[in-house]
């Protein structure tokens, strides 16, 4: 197998694939051509027999005429066309100068070449041409439909059968559509600028000459040119003196006139040179024309005004008060700050009064209050009082048209802001990402965390251009990013040859992580190489024209990765796959401009483990079913209190903040992401780097390669000790659960401990055989050292 892995290999049977796809590509079109003078010599004559005349027109010569007749004529008509652009498409492939999928591209070819031979040879049927242009295959096939369900049968398969090829086609149609509509974009939108950079030059150099002709003074200087009536009359003689010499004054304004010229052109390119690194590099430039989305695609909830009533407020004080006076406590005062979905009820109590006292009657105020998740903050941080959350009767939905239409947030001049919704004083809460900078996300179904998902993107969306961020959106649930795809040429990063801008599959989330994982690893090179320690400072140099691009040196985005369930993906990769680049992602990206936002609905620690909240210090949590989930993501108890609905608790910059989540819908966001996708994008998405496993040579045989200490797993001494004491059987499932890795990782170390005679082989779903002790496995494992 691996001479067929071979670069050196692929690229001479790549070369021969072209080759000969040229030579029946030349045969087919000969065959088209003069295929019915050479018909009779093709079907009477071998090719050897023909090869000793010249009588074949073909320009394939009697092998591309033998060739041809049988593709053409024999096979599927005009449809042979597709199964030579197969076989172009393959050599191409193969020689690495054209990437695609083998499976998609053979499935397409395949089903192209038989509807189109079938609906060609349904329409030529009673032809006169010298050969059936559907082939033999469409003539036949429709004869025999036509005799068995008639004409409209017929008719009906081979519209089945283009329906078919649309459905296999429809996401390269689609993709070829966007491109060409972005092509149509972009050309007007260079016509634009470049008419407009047409006008500014000429403005430009008709500015520039009484610029430059008053540094001379050849009589043309605004000092000479004068109203006065003396002056006038004085340049007149002057004029009138020098006129009276005919032979000299007649050369000398040309001379003049010359030497400004020249002096203007000569200044020209250096004016130029010295204004082009005068200004500071633009990385908005390729998309100067792009606007930001209006706030009118939102929309203006109706209870936006909608506040507590002063009687309810009332009646929460009065409780609190006879609900603490029954139990001894006495309270001074109670301040009232009243929030969307929560009120709180600050309470200063007398002297002597335990913190503790009030805290154990958390119950028994929400029994008197009857309301659902009563909070009580002992003390508030920052204030000498304690806080008693209640929820509001009529809880207000705050639209994220109110967030992004407030003054806090059109005057915010953070890096990556976030707006998420308003806390429990109604301000507007912003946050920055770069501060955060990598957040975990954790929230029961329902309670409103795609929603927060959401808001997040589209804050951020209103704020930072297409040249200063990217997304990289990994969605296993496959339906809550989908409406984000048409971003794929403005917001999206992806690996190169990668088709979906969403990634839905698991194998590639895992190597889209890697590949981020490189991508961190070539920006700290970049940044080191320029003497800065952060993005920003990396990225300030190089708008002043202080690094050199000839070395690799280019303006960097923003990247924010958004995985909307953590879990799941766990779960079928394996924990430590997806564990490790997400660490190291968040242990060192955060110089470089990569942000994690990490999402689930369960947020136990063998999910969230301890390497990942350790480097992820931004938490929000949703309504959570048990104090042990709140605990986990907030390192605290509360989020079971919540009462869902976007109700949620924020940890930032060591301050807990309670925020109802703006309000996005589905429609609102399929809105702006069509006013962003309608405007001119760039030519492909961002590439990150393509990532390439790393697997073990093979050296011919299993044993080899299994046996050999050099190509074993890095667990396999742990694991081969684990089965030999675990008893005389052993299962690649013990293996998944013992070390949390994926079933592939297990399957191999279950083939290598076979291949080095410690197990037996597999029979059936069965457990293998343990075939050696204690003693035995070491004598093993020191013999292939």
């Amino acid at each position: 197998m691996s001479f067929f892995t071979d670069t050196r290999v692929k690229s001479v049977i790549g070369i021969g694939c072209l080759l000969f796809a040229a030579l029946l590509l030349i045969s087919c079109i000969s065959y088209l051509m003069y295929g019915a003078a050479d018909q009779s010599l093709i079907e009477s004559r071998s090719i050897i027999e023909n090869a000793k005349t010249s009588e074949i027109r073909n320009e394939g010569g009697p092998f591309g005429a033998a060739i041809a007749n049988i593709l053409m004529n024999k096979g599927f008509g005009l449809g042979a066309f597709f199964l030579i652009y197969l076989l172009l498409s393959i050599g191409l492939n193969m020689i690495g100068k054209y990437k695609l999928k083998m499976t998609s591209t053979i499935m397409i070819c395949l089903v192209a070449t038989i509807t189109t031979s079938s609906i060609i040879g349904l329409a030529t049927l009673n032809g006169s041409y010298f050969f059936p242009l559907g082939g033999e295959h469409g003539k036949y096939l429709n004869e025999f439909l036509i005799s068995v369900a008639g004409i409209y049968g017929a008719i009906f398969l081979n519209i089945f059968l283009l329906s078919v090829l649309i459905a296999l086609c429809i996401n390269s149609l689609k993709k070829i559509y966007r491109s060409y509509d972005q092509f149509i974009k972009r050309r007007k939108a260079a016509q634009i600028n470049a008419r407009q950079q047409e006008e500014e030059e000429a403005r430009n150099t008709f500015a520039s000459i009484p610029a430059n002709s008053d540094k001379k003074d050849n009589g043309f200087s605004n000092k000479n040119i004068g109203f006065d009536k003396e002056n006038h009359t004085e340049e007149t003689k002057i004029v009138i003196e020098n006129t009276s010499a005919p032979h000299t004054d007649v050369s000398e304004p040309d001379s003049s006139n010359d030497e400004i010229a020249l002096e203007i052109n000569q200044s020209k390119p250096i004016e130029k040179a010295v204004s082009i690194m005068e200004k500071p590099f633009d990385p908005t430039a390729e998309l100067s024309r792009f606007k930001f989305p209006p706030s009118t695609l939102l929309h203006e909830t109706k209870d936006s005004t909608i506040s507590v009533d002063i009687q309810e407020q009332e009646e929460n004080k009065e409780r609190i008060t006879k609900t603490l006076g029954d139990y001894g406590i006495e309270i001074k005062s109670i301040k009232v700050s009243v929030g969307p979905t929560v009120t709180l009820y600050e309470i200063i109590p007398a002297e002597g009064v335990r913190i503790s006292k009030i805290k154990v009657l958390e119950d028994d105020i929400a029994l008197s209050l009857a309301a659902l998740g009563i909070r009580i903050i002992a003390p508030i941080p920052g204030k000498g009082t304690i806080g008693i959350e209640v929820p509001n009767k009529d809880k207000q939905t705050v639209s994220m048209r109110s967030i992004i239409e407030s003054k806090k947030f059109q005057e915010c001049k953070y890096k990556l802001p976030i707006a998420m919704g308003c806390t429990i004083s109604n301000d507007v809460f912003i946050a920055d990402l770069t501060k955060m900078p990598h957040i975990l996300v954790a929230g029961a179904t329902g309670m409103g965390k795609s929603v927060g998902l959401n808001a997040i993107i589209t804050s951020l969306l209103y704020k930072k251009h297409p040249s200063e961020l990217k997304f990289v959106m990994i969605d296993p649930k496959m339906v809550e990013f989908s409406m984000y795809a048409p971003l794929e040429y403005h917001y999206i990063a992806q690996m190169e040859d990668e088709e979906e801008a969403i990634i839905t599959n698991m194998n590639k989330a895992v190597a889209t992580l890697n590949s981020l994982v490189q991508e961190m690893e070539n920006r700290l090179l970049l940044l080191s190489d320029a003497h800065e320690r952060n993005i920003e400072d990396y990225n300030k140099k190089f708008i002043a024209h202080r690094l050199n691009p000839e070395k690799g040196h280019k303006y960097l985005p923003y990247i924010v990765v958004v995985i909307d369930e953590l879990a799941d993906l766990i779960m079928n990769i394996g924990r430590k796959e997806v564990e490790m680049p997400i660490a190291r992602i968040t242990q060192k990206a955060r110089a470089v401009g990569i942000h994690m936002i990490l999402a689930t609905q369960r947020p136990s620690t063998d999910i969230i483990t301890g390497v990942i909240k350790a480097n992820c210090p931004g938490r929000i949590a949703f309504r959570v079913t048990q104090m042990v989930d709140s605990r986990t993501i907030l390192d605290r108890s509360g989020a079971q209190q919540l009462i869902g609905r976007g109700d949620m608790l924020i940890t930032y910059d060591n301050q807990l903040t309670r925020v109802q989540c703006a309000f996005v819908d589905t429609p609102e966001v399929e809105a702006i992401v069509d006013y962003i996708s309608d405007q001119p994008g760039f030519d492909h998405p961002y590439e990150l780097p393509k990532f390439v496993p790393e697997q073990p040579e093979s050296n011919g045989s299993n044993n080899s390669v299994a046996g050999n200490a050099a190509d074993r797993d890095p667990l396999f001494e742990e694991a081969a000790e684990f089965v030999v004491s675990s008893g005389n059987t052993a299962s690649t499932s013990s293996l998944q659960r013992r070390y949390s890795i994926g079933y592939n990782r297990a399957g191999k170390l279950m083939d290598q401990m076979e291949a080095a005679g410690i197990v037996g082989p597999a029979v059936g779903g069965k457990p293998r055989q343990v075939l050696t002790d204690a003693y035995g496995l070491e004598h093993i494992l020191n013999q292939n050292k």
